[in-house]
């Protein structure tokens, strides 16, 4: 018993995890499953970051020990694929095929970035993970295939899907309730460094003397609206003569 048990909490997950069922069909007594493995994992991520998720500090949370983790999961890693597959199962994908190409594209990248922003920490643990998962390659795909019918050369549109995925989750790693953010929202502590920024010497920050205060506003949705806008415009630009709008 002791060895099958450690034979499975050393397998790294080259099985998949998605279409192999939990092991031991005792445990169907129990009420510990996978759903709810992801429901405490992120729980712990939402209160103390992707750091604070190890085995241990799920199992206790869960009130078991360890080894009754890897009747779900084979690993930490597999731990991790099982919450994103979960987290990105809540980004609608589904286009209306009434909006041009750049309005399919800009309302998924909306939809992601609400439902990162919703979840403190999962950002940073997805640029930790391949994108391997139902869900994740669900998502994949509902990016290429409007950049792929606007008739954007094949590598072109692959490179245009991965700069707005990488600008959405980039974005989404200083969430909302991230210091920096929190810092711009408070309005006595947002006067103190716009009146910082335009006491600055023009003489040697002219440019940040006058549009410092700009640059540190709390216009947050506005910063990635506006941004996404420009991507979107850059890749218009790109798209070939002739091709679908």
């Amino acid at each position: 018993m002791a060895s099958k048990r450690q034979a499975a909490t050393e397998d790294t997950g080259t099985r998949a995890l998605w279409f192999t069922p939990p092991d031991g069909e005792d445990n169907r007594r129990r009420t510990l499953t996978r759903d709810s493995l992801v429901t405490e994992s992120l729980a712990i991520i939402s209160a103390g970051g992707a750091g604070a998720l190890s085995m241990r500090a799920l199992a206790t949370r869960l009130g078991v020990v360890p080894a009754a983790l890897y009747h779900h999961v084979r690993s930490k890693d597999q731990l991790h694929d099982l919450i994103l597959d979960a987290v990105l199962a809540e980004v609608d994908c589904q286009a209306d095929p009434d909006l041009p190409w750049t309005g399919q594209v800009t309302a998924l990248a909306r939809r992601l970035r609400a439902v990162l922003e919703g979840h403190p920490g999962i950002a940073a643990l997805l640029k930790t993970r391949d994108p391997l998962s139902p869900h994740s390659l669900a998502l994949a795909e509902a990016f290429l295939a409007p950049l792929h019918r606007a008739g954007l050369p094949g590598r072109q549109a692959a490179l245009a899907f991965r700069l707005i995925y990488d600008y959405t989750l980039g974005f989404a790693l200083s969430d909302p309730t991230s210091p920096g953010e929190l810092r711009l929202q408070d309005t006595a502590t947002r006067r103190e460094l716009h009146a910082f920024l335009r006491s600055l010497p023009a003489s040697q920050f002219p440019a940040l003397a006058a549009l410092g205060a700009c640059a540190w506003a709390d216009d947050r949705d506005q910063r990635y609206t506006a941004s996404l806008d420009i991507l979107i415009s850059g890749l218009q630009a790109a798209q070939r003569p002739g091709t679908a709008t």
